[in-house]
């Protein structure tokens, strides 16, 4: 074959193959859209998506403590004397000037009416002495006696003066050793100890009860002394206490300004509402002072953003079916909630509410129903 027939030959193979190539559909980006859009849609659950919405977020510094009463006493006798009568328990509800206890009284009845006997023969001998030194008076002013006399007269009336003022005191005290052998409550509050029993003996300042106002509670918490100087009196604060579902309020009331020997920890006190007698003295408490709070930017759960502790924040954005990237920027962080305050998110949009294996930007997926 000659060299213009094989080049004839040739310019026939490549026309026939260029024809046979433009025979076939060609694949465009509007064709790779289509495919993707025609992928099957991966369904979500209702706890995989949450709606941007504002909500309060409070930078806080975390604390445990104790709960005390902010006011106890301990009931004291003041007389020596058997028990008679416990008219009240542990757990009880007292109010003050209630009566507690009655002890016996006998003796001390008996010395009363002793003391009130001697006291009308002291008064009867001073009625006496002043007659008679008013009789005196009279004769010394008129020179009928001398001054040595009217003295002794005067002086005898001195002496009864003093034995009634005596003996008037001696009552006194007899009356009231009667009058405390029935004990009363010095406030209002609740009995959290009962330490005697009728018939036992007790001597003065023995301790009988222990009460304690539960309305206004304190919680003490130990802050380390790198944190101590973020807390301030009048911070607010929220604890929880196991068996409650409702967190309480407290408020930093006072910082006691000398570290704890040993740990090197500061004493915050905080005072709690107990009013409505839901908490109790010696329960253990977990809480939070609100530092900084921010109730104007979107609260998500610290799940729902990635890269939170780098540069360049982001959220899973669901953008009708599709998944977009939209970054946010953090403005406050509460790691014992586990919540941040970000900006960057319209209100109402929908987002991931933490990262689903195998999706990312731009997969497509199907809303709760």
């Amino acid at each position: 074959m000659t060299s213009p027939t094989l080049f004839r030959t040739a310019c026939l193979a490549a026309s026939v193959l260029l024809l046979a190539a433009c025979g076939q559909p060609a694949t465009s980006g509007h064709d790779a859209s289509a495919a993707a859009a025609a992928a099957p849609l991966r369904q979500l659950a209702r706890g995989d998506v949450l709606q941007a919405r504002l909500a309060p977020v409070a930078a806080s510094l975390p604390f445990t403590a104790t709960l005390n009463a902010l006011t106890s006493i301990e009931v004291a006798a003041e007389i020596d004397a058997s028990v008679r009568e416990v008219l009240v328990r542990e757990g009880e509800t007292v109010r003050r000037g209630q009566l507690l206890a009655r002890l016996d009284g006998e003796t001390l009845q008996q010395a009363l009416v002793e003391q009130q006997a001697q006291l009308a023969n002291d008064e009867a001998r001073l009625r006496l002495a002043r007659l008679k030194l008013d009789k005196q008076r009279e004769l010394y002013q008129q020179g009928f006696i001398s001054k040595l006399a009217f003295d002794e007269v005067d002086s005898e009336y001195r002496i009864r003066e003093g034995d009634v003022n005596a003996r008037r005191s001696q009552l006194a005290r007899a009356r009231k050793s009667l009058a405390d052998t029935a004990v009363h409550s010095p406030m209002d509050g609740v009995v959290y100890a009962r330490r005697i029993q009728p018939g036992e003996q007790v001597s003065r300042n023995q301790k009988l009860f222990a009460i304690a106002d539960l309305s206004q509670l304190e919680a003490t918490a130990s802050i380390p002394a790198r944190q101590v100087a973020q807390l301030q009196p009048g911070q607010r604060a929220r604890f929880r206490v196991e068996g409650a579902t409702e967190p309480f309020a407290a408020q930093l009331v006072r910082i006691n300004p000398v570290a704890n020997a040993g740990s090197r920890t500061f004493n915050a006190y905080l005072r709690v509402d107990n009013r409505a007698g839901r908490l109790q003295a010696g329960q253990f408490v977990t809480g939070e002072v609100i530092l900084r709070e921010i109730s104007d930017a979107v609260r998500l759960p610290q799940a729902a953003v990635r890269d939170a502790d780098g540069s360049k924040p982001w959220v899973m954005l669901l953008d009708g079916n599709t998944l977009r990237r939209q970054p946010v920027s953090i403005v406050l962080r509460n790691d014992s909630e586990r919540v941040l305050a970000v900006r960057g998110i319209e209100l109402g949009r929908t987002l991931l509410a933490a990262p689903l294996l195998g999706l990312k930007p731009g997969d497509r997926v199907a809303l709760p129903r």
